[in-house]
C-alpha cells in the first residue's frame, strides 16, 4: 500500500496521487454541469476540437497515440453524442472529426471546470508557487520528451500502443 503521509511521498507518487485527485474533481464538476460521463482523454481532445475540426492523424499525433489509439478516444466521443464525423471538405478521402452542439457544451464546461480548478489552487498556494509549479511539469515535459513523443518502432510507440487500447491518454 501506498503511504499518504505527504513527508513520506516521493516526487513521482505526489505527482501521480494529485493528477488522480485532479481528475476525479473534474469529473465530479463536470457530473454536477450535468455531464455525467467524463473520460480523462476527455479534456484535451474536445478542447482541442473546440479551435477547429481535426483528422484522426492529427489527433493521434497531438496526443502522441497511434491513429487507431485516437480512433477509439473519438469513437467514445461519437458514442456520446459529443462529435462526430464527417467528409474533409476538401479531400473526400479524409475524414474530420468535428464537435456537435452538445460538443461544444461539453466543451465549454470542462474550460470552466479546469479555469475554476487552477484560480482554486491559485488562491490557495499564491501566484508565485503557482507559477513555479507549471514551470516544473512543463520541464518534466521537456526532460521526458518520450512521455509525450512518440515516433513509430520506438519502445514508447510499442508500450503506448497497447497501453493506448486499454486506456485513454493526455489528461488535463
Amino acid at each position: 500500500m501506498i503511504e499518504t503521509s505527504d513527508d513520506n511521498l516521493g516526487f513521482g507518487d505526489s505527482l501521480a496521487l494529485a493528477r488522480r485527485g485532479w481528475i476525479l474533481e473534474a469529473t465530479n464538476r463536470l457530473h454536477q454541469k450535468g455531464f455525467p460521463d467524463y473520460r480523462r482523454s476527455d479534456a484535451f481532445v474536445v478542447r482541442r476540437l473546440r479551435r477547429s475540426s481535426a483528422s484522426l492523424g492529427v489527433l493521434g499525433a497531438e496526443l502522441s497515440i497511434t491513429r487507431q489509439g485516437a480512433r477509439k478516444v473519438v469513437d467514445t466521443l461519437v458514442k456520446r453524442g459529443y462529435a462526430r464525423i464527417e467528409s474533409d471538405q476538401t479531400d473526400a478521402r479524409r475524414s474530420q472529426v468535428v464537435l456537435t452542439r452538445r460538443g461544444t457544451n461539453y466543451a465549454r464546461a470542462i474550460v470552466e471546470v479546469i479555469a475554476r480548478m487552477n484560480a482554486e489552487v491559485r488562491d490557495h498556494v499564491g501566484e508565485q508557487e503557482f507559477q513555479n509549479a507549471v514551470r516544473v511539469l512543463g520541464q518534466l515535459r521537456h526532460d521526458f520528451p518520450a512521455l509525450t513523443t512518440v515516433t513509430k518502432g520506438s519502445a514508447s510507440d510499442t508500450s503506448r500502443q497497447g497501453a493506448s487500447q486499454r486506456r485513454s491518454i493526455k489528461s488535463m
